[in-house]
């Protein structure tokens, strides 16, 4: 889940409208170099720039890709609706490039849909890092002190690889600030009002601005719920459970299902057994950035739990495709498990909005020892191995965290709309809840069913987005789709 860019030419009369008194507006006096945007020409792309540091908004400039797919017919059009993809890591300009292919058609139709690729991120000024991010013998989980001790160094020499070929961008890339930029650009817009659909930690960016600018909201969606109270340590047991959750009802599923590659087998047994001999023996796949080993196995399934229906960027579904790699990997072909080769200079996902927003609470090998074997309890198929476990390479990270974890009060908002399958690969489903608890006023759907994120593909979680979005009509507190 990834996305694209922006537009509108305004005039000095139009900012002051839309708050020309405001940081945001100072900031942001517009967008002047709208052309069509090259994968499709009929929405529009631009840039927009936004101060570096938020506290110094007549300081240095950073660049925003931006692009707007904007609605057919004008007379029908509600607003902007601003959409991120999630991540952290998804450029929010994809969706707007493809929105009206991604949700539904009536949303299309009555919002001018919206993306920023956050800073740090894909056509915005990157985060770059010039080190090796997984230096030969590195582990996500470490086996020894000695180990562990390595494994903490790799960090903060790819951290400081990242820091000096970053400069101070790297340590204003946290979701405040990503937040602060939409405000940005809801100015540069001339909207007065902002509405938001969120996925993932696009509900993280949305909690924040509802935070920021309460009054500036008129509808904002979270789907697929992330709760930023938590410390990392908590996030990684949490998301440990759902992922293994969700793997043991894909084995339930493969087990019963013709069309798995594995029908009618013990599954769990059969991932268990690639797992010890991957890592007894690393398998080697041409092309890839090393030989696959049982923790790249382990960490990559989450990848195909994520979406058991098919949607517009998965149109296979991820459930099939995981029986499909499981089954090539005993027959000795562990390319579905494989880690592509980077290519040149590349950003991180720990040297983002990760590690400003999630420092790592394990200082000792004793600590991580603790946390290690607690996450073996709750997951003893993939024993912890989840997209928050690389949460710990910031562990040893050289930048300080901006915006640590801490409960919020949002006030003075509409109310706002969480959407929470109770069986998603990503996003534990009590998320929803303990952020509902933190937002007045907010409401929870929860949809029965698998899969992260209901907005691509579950009609009932689909039509009461849309009815709440343009209509402004809010499911009933207890609200379900099954």
């Amino acid at each position: 889940m990834r996305i694209r860019r922006v537009i509108s030419v305004l005039c000095i009369g139009v900012l002051a409208a839309a708050g020309l008194s405001s940081p945001a507006a100072a900031a942001a006096p517009g967008i002047t170099d709208w052309k069509p945007c090259a994968d499709r020409p009929d929405v529009q792309c631009a840039t927009l720039r936004v101060p570096l540091d938020w506290a110094r908004p007549y300081g240095p400039k950073i660049s925003l890709a931006v692009a707007r797919n904007p609605v057919d017919d004008p007379s029908k059009r509600v607003g902007t609706l601003f959409l991120n993809p999630g991540g952290p890591g998804g450029p929010g300009t994809i969706l707007a490039l493809y929105g009206d292919l991604v949700f539904s058609p009536a949303l299309a139709e009555h919002f001018d849909l919206v993306g920023v690729d956050p800073r740090g991120i894909a056509g915005s000024t990157p985060v770059l890092c010039d080190g090796d991010p997984y230096p030969p013998g590195l582990t996500l989980f470490p086996r020894g002190a000695a180990e562990f001790r390595r494994f903490v160094e790799a960090n903060r020499v790819f951290g400081q690889s990242c820091a000096d070929a970053t400069g101070p961008l790297i340590s204003h890339v946290d979701t405040v600030s990503v937040a602060r930029d939409h405000e940005a650009a809801r100015v540069a817009l001339g909207e007065k009002e902002f509405n938001w659909l969120g996925l993932s930690y696009g509900t993280q960016i949305g909690v924040q601005y509802a935070n920021l600018f309460p009054h500036r909201v008129r509808a904002m969606v979270f789907d697929s719920v992330l709760d930023h109270s938590m410390g990392t340590e908590q996030m990684l047991l949490d998301e440990a459970a759902t992922v293994e959750d969700s793997f043991n009802r894909f084995t339930r599923w493969c087990t019963a299902t013709a069309a798995c590659a594995l029908h009618g087998q013990d599954v769990g047994a059969l991932f268990d057994r690639i797992v010890a001999a991957a890592d007894r023996n690393p398998m080697p796949v041409p092309g890839a950035a090393r030989p696959v080993s049982g923790e790249d196995i382990r960490l990559l399934t989450q990848e195909y739990l994520v979406f058991k229906e098919p949607n517009f960027f998965r149109p296979v579904s991820g459930w099939l495709q995981l029986g499909q790699a499981i089954s090539a990997t005993l027959a000795g072909n562990a390319e579905g498990f494989a880690i592509p080769a980077p290519e040149g200079p590349q950003s991180s996902q720990a040297t983002g909005p990760a590690c400003m927003d999630n420092p790592s609470e394990i200082r000792t090998y004793d600590e991580y020892q603790r946390l290690a074997q607690r996450a073996k309890r709750i997951a003893p198929h993939l024993q912890g191995a989840s997209q928050s476990w690389t949460l710990l390479r910031c562990t040893g990270y050289p930048v300080r965290a901006t915006n640590p974890p801490r409960r919020l009060d949002v006030r003075n908002a509409p109310p706002i709309l969480m959407v929470n399958a109770t069986h998603d690969a990503s996003t534990a489903y009590k998320w929803a809840w303990q952020l509902k608890s933190q937002v007045r006023g907010s409401v929870v759907l929860t949809r029965i069913g698998d899969g992260h994120t209901s907005s691509m593909h579950d009609a009932c979680a689909r039509a009461a987005i849309d009815r709440y979005l343009i209509d402004g009509v809010m499911p009933a507190p207890g609200s379900v789709c099954r």
